[in-house]
């Protein structure tokens, strides 16, 4: 699992978020979500390659260069043309496996302590600063098996920053001041995770594993395990630090990565500089551990059942542990099991769990170390599942006994073995380079340098024992079970996690259900098919020069058709883009916002097993709700995605849902509803904010309340809603990328006449019309969707506001508090102030409130735009200061900070400009980004496509003293301020109870209340 790192989310192929940092790209590329990665399949292919070897997507323009300087450092050279910024990053080949056992946490915290300062550069804030003034970032993860440093900063700053990096690896100075504030932030760290099911689950199976192995060790960190006990037993915490990083930080276990628009020769000569100091002194190569079994029934660890009580969503993990696949990634046999699991197609698990309402989805996880592998699934439970959680079980042996049963398909490895290459081919230029740059870090310890692009995303020997040998592991005699639930564990039996701080049953699971599901058969689950809809035609469209801004091809009272064609992305995909336009009255009450996210769920639901074949084939739809418009886009291999759009698009208008399962999603989202424990309490705080300061936002609990009411929220008032939402259909429709204007107008066409399509709402339409008359008596003319039909406003704080609420999760003992000071409806020019400002306040924040004072983990200060104003926001989560206690401290550093403004010198104030000025200009990095730089202004009807022209013009004449002015206006002066403070109180850590203090600031309104407030007559 990933430690450390900021606090700073289409459908999962069975996959958690935290996978990726878990396993590394390597282990884990193969589990992607659909429509990123199924693959089209062509029989010539020519193999792209760098003079170095490296093999690479044929758009890849990068130049791959592999070093090794006279300490023994590995170093990968990347030159990019295409580059903004220089963006490096290092792997160290160590991890929490390594963590001593009486220091319990000492690689993640070595994560933390080695940007604190170093020999060179004494200065704990020196890095920090550095990056900010040069408009770079920064972050980390620990990971069982390795510690993955990267940054990304302006090419001015590469040479200064790069040093000060180099330095956390050569002779960092573990200040022994540092090591005592900073074992608070890693312990803080660990408090905002405790009450987080998956943190929990991870742990718990872990820690029953073999105790000679290093996985059943607890990985995080706490105040305890890394100070307080080893202290106790005498021994010092800076000392194991050292020690730690002079055994494991050395240049024959550290993988270098820089990429930068830069020769190789130059960035050569950098690490040189930089890293010359290095010690060429060598130390053990990396551990292996896969020679310990970790879970046995010898050991009596396998084949265990786990009980664990939740306020959360109910859950079901199945653990399997496997052969090892260290160094497997040219073969990738788990792939044929990913393959397998996301099917969701007719005949599939998933499709049989949907059908009988036991599960709407599942995710998979394998996790692959030097101490084993493991596979997880986990099945996100319905109040039916949750009760017959082993009728799940059975299905599931149902569906691998079937795949067994037929043997491994040799010829459909091949398939999937083609589709990767072409999928890798035609591949999307990432996003983020800094992301890209750590991704290549963390697998140059797994891989050949030649597959650093490759490996475990191509199949490279197809190798059908190994694969036969993988599936044999899911076998119920090789499981472990763990059921999360809302039933509470009682009883003698119950143990305790002691470092989440739970109750939990452990037992054996009976011998008769392992013989059952042992030879467990379903007719209603086959063997997945080959894929249907790969992509033969790869041609592009020829154009006299890319379009640089959409052209209007077609404009009408229904239909406004852009088009924006290629825009120099060289690559056989398209993305259709659509608006179905609405007022906004129509969505106004709290069940008609239910209705109107059910919806988009709905047609997901209906169109899951009929659009699993497209899917797989990297061709891909989504379907959101917004208070003004549907939302419908089409995306991947351009070939096919007419036919998926007439697959779509009749269920957008009309999902002819079964009654069952229309309320199988509404009991789904009355579940989310309640479930407070899967948002931080920090985002609780921002939906507090947004309830309070926001006309036409529903409360938690009023949405709760809404999809409790059968009778607002049912099929008939659903079918009434899309029938006022379509009844004449007008659309706002974007298309990019590999579909020439004619291709672009027939599919446009023809998605208005499919929403046009007259609805079969029999009954329905009269009936919700005599709905409407009845809600209009019974609330005074007022239709259900409300009398505002305008955009969203925001409040005008006349003085100052706060809010006092307590923390929604039980037992948190996590505060939350947030300060926002409002400016206003902003010009452009406004907006690039703020934008400065921004970037300004970014570090001090953080280094007063979080590095200074320890107040908690998740702390950040910057500029957002809300509605149509913008605002300052300073945001602390932590749990050892009060609310109260902790906006007193954010008041001084804001005040505080309005020297930093006065302060500045030119020659700052003008490197963030500049800074700024290049963020403006960077160009997109993928077809993606270049279509969203417009459809935001097409969906708003505002057009303003030369923004960034407007932008550069207005950025020369901003001013150091028009910053400084905004500034104090807009967070110091009592004439023009207008500050909001919201405060989150946690529970009591002895009672578990949650006591908000009384306010004794009269000068400050005070909202204690969300379910009532009386705002309507304020100011906009």
């Amino acid at each position: 699992m990933k430690l450390g790192g900021c606090p700073h989310g289409p459908r999962l192929m069975r996959v958690l978020a935290l996978l990726w940092v878990t396993l590394g790209p390597v282990q884990a590329a193969f589990l992607r979500p659909k429509g990123q990665a199924a693959k089209g399949q062509l029989s010539t292919l020519a193999e792209p390659r760098d003079e170095s070897g490296v093999r690479k997507p044929k758009m890849d323009k990068r130049r791959y260069e592999h070093r090794m300087l006279r300490s023994g450092l590995r170093v990968l050279l990347v030159e990019d043309p295409e580059a903004q910024k220089s963006s490096y990053a290092m792997a160290v080949e160590v991890g929490s496996l390594e963590d001593p056992k009486d220091f319990q946490g000492l690689a993640h915290f070595c994560e933390h302590m080695v940007f604190l300062g170093s020999k060179k550069y004494p200065k704990e804030d020196e890095f920090s600063d550095k990056l900010a003034f040069y408009g770079g970032t920064n972050n980390a993860y620990t990971a069982s098996d390795q510690t993955v440093y990267f940054a990304e900063v302006d090419d001015k700053g590469f040479d200064e920053t790069f040093d000060i990096f180099a330095q956390f690896f050569i002779e960092p100075s573990f200040a022994p001041k540092m090591v005592d504030k900073e074992v608070n932030a890693v312990d803080s760290e660990h408090k905002k995770n405790m009450a987080d099911t998956t943190w929990r689950l991870i742990h718990l199976l872990k820690s029953r594993a073999n105790p000679k192995s290093p996985v059943s060790k607890f990985s995080t960190g706490t105040l305890e395990t890394l100070k307080l006990e080893p202290e106790k037993a005498g021994k010092s915490l800076p000392e194991a630090l050292q020690k730690f990083h002079q055994e494991n930080y050395c240049s024959s276990r550290m993988h270098l990565v820089i990429m930068r628009n830069a020769s190789i020769e130059q960035q050569l000569a950098a690490a040189e500089r930089s890293f010359g100091s290095l010690s060429s002194k060598g130390c053990e190569a990396r551990p292996y551990y896969d020679d310990i079994p970790m879970f046995s029934h010898e050991l009596d660890n396998l084949g265990r059942k786990f009980k664990v009580h939740t306020d959360g969503s109910p859950q079901l993990w199945l653990t399997f542990p496997m052969m090892s696949l260290q160094g497997q990634y040219k073969t990738m046999p788990e792939a044929y099991i990913n393959y397998a699991l996301s099917h969701y197609g007719p005949g599939s698990l998933k499709a049989l769990l949907k059908r009988e309402d036991l599960a709407l989805h599942y995710s998979t996880m394998l996790e692959t170390t030097p101490a084993g592998s493991v596979l997880t699934l986990i099945f996100s439970l319905t109040p039916k599942g949750a009760e017959e959680s082993d009728r799940i079980i059975e299905h599931t042996f149902a569906y691998f006994n079937t795949i067994k049963k037929n043997g491994v398909d040799k010829a459909l490895i091949q398939t999937m073995k083609s589709l990767n290459q072409v999928m890798f081919d035609y591949q999307d230029r990432s996003g983020s380079d800094s992301g890209f740059v750590t991704s290549l870090a963390g697998s140059l310890p797994k891989v050949q340098f030649r597959d650093v692009l490759t490996g475990g995303v191509l199949i490279d020997t197809v190798n059908v024992s190994m694969t036969q040998k993988l599936m044999e592991a899911i076998h119920p005699q090789n499981m472990n079970v763990a059921l999360v639930t809302n039933n509470l564990v009682e009883g003698p039996e119950q143990k305790h996690e002691k470092y989440y701080d739970f109750n939990y049953t452990e037992e054996a699971l009976p011998a008769a259900q392992l013989l059952r599901w042992a030879s467990a058969e379903s007719p209603e689950l086959w063997v997945p098919p080959r894929p249907q809809y790969v992509p033969q035609r790869l041609e592009l469209i020829e154009e006299d020069k890319p379009q640089i801004r959409p052209k209007k091809i077609q404009d009408t009272s229904s239909l406004q058709l852009w088009w924006l064609g290629l825009g120099g992305f060289q690559i056989p995909k398209a993305q259709v883009q659509i608006k179905v336009k609405h007022p906004r009255s129509v969505l106004a009450s709290p069940a008609r916002a239910v209705l109107s996210a059910m919806h988009a769920r709905l047609v997901n639901l209906v169109l899951e097993e009929p659009s699993d074949a497209f899917q797989m084939c990297g061709i891909s739809y989504s379907v959101a709700s917004a208070s003004d418009g549907l939302s419908v886009s089409f995306s991947g291999f351009n070939e096919h995605l007419a036919q998926l759009q007439q697959l779509v698009l009749p269920k957008l208008r009309e999902p002819q849902v079964k009654s069952s399962d229309f309320e199988m999603i509404r009991r789904q989202m009355m579940l989310e509803l309640q479930d407070v424990t899967s948002q931080q309490p920090y985002q609780h705080a921002l939906e507090a904010l947004e309830l309070v300061s926001v006309t036409q936002t529903h409360s938690r609990k009023a949405m709760l309340q809404a999809v409790q009411d059968v009778w607002a929220v049912s099929l008939t008032e659903h079918q009434a809603m899309l029938d006022e939402i379509l009844a004449a259909p007008q659309l706002l429709v974007l298309v990019s990328g590999n579909l020439a204007p004619s291709d672009a107008t027939a599919f446009a066409t023809e998605a208005l006449q499919i929403l046009s399509v007259p609805r079969h709402s029999g009954l329905f339409g009269p009936v919700a019309g005599l709905w409407d008359r009845f809600y209009s008596f019974l609330f005074g003319g007022a239709t259900r969707a409300g009398k505002d039909g305008a955009r969203p406003l925001v409040l005008k704080i006349e003085k100052d506001l706060e809010v006092r609420v307590p923390n929604p999760i039980s037992k948190d003992t996590n505060s939350a508090t947030i300060t926002s000071y409002q400016f206003g409806v902003p010009s452009l020019a406004d907006r690039l102030r703020f934008s400065l400002i921004s970037g300004i306040i970014d570090r001090p924040v953080f280094q007063i409130l979080r590095t200074e004072h320890q107040l908690g983990y998740v702390v950040f200060g910057f500029a957002t735009a809300h509605v149509d104003i913008l605002e300052v926001r300073i945001l602390v989560q932590g749990f050892r200061e009060t609310p109260d206690v902790v906006a007193t401290l954010i008041d001084q550093t804001v005040k505080n900070l309005t020297q930093s403004f006065h302060q500045m010198s030119p020659k700052e104030f003008e490197v963030r400009k500049d800074s700024l000025r290049r963020d403006l200009k960077k160009p997109a990095a993928n077809l993606g980004e270049f279509a969203g730089h417009f459809w935001s202004q097409i969906w708003d009807e505002t057009y303003c496509f030369d923004k960034m022209d407007k932008e550069l013009k207005l950025l020369d004449n901003i001013t150091l003293p028009s910053l400084a002015k905004v500034w104090e206006e807009t967070t110091q002066s009592l004439e023009t301020r207008k500050k909001m403070t919201v405060k989150l109180f946690g529970s009591n850590p002895s009672s578990g109870e949650v006591a908000i203090p009384v306010q004794k600031d009269n000068a400050s309104a005070l909202v204690t209340d969300l379910e009532h407030l009386d705002f309507d007559e304020a100011p906009r």
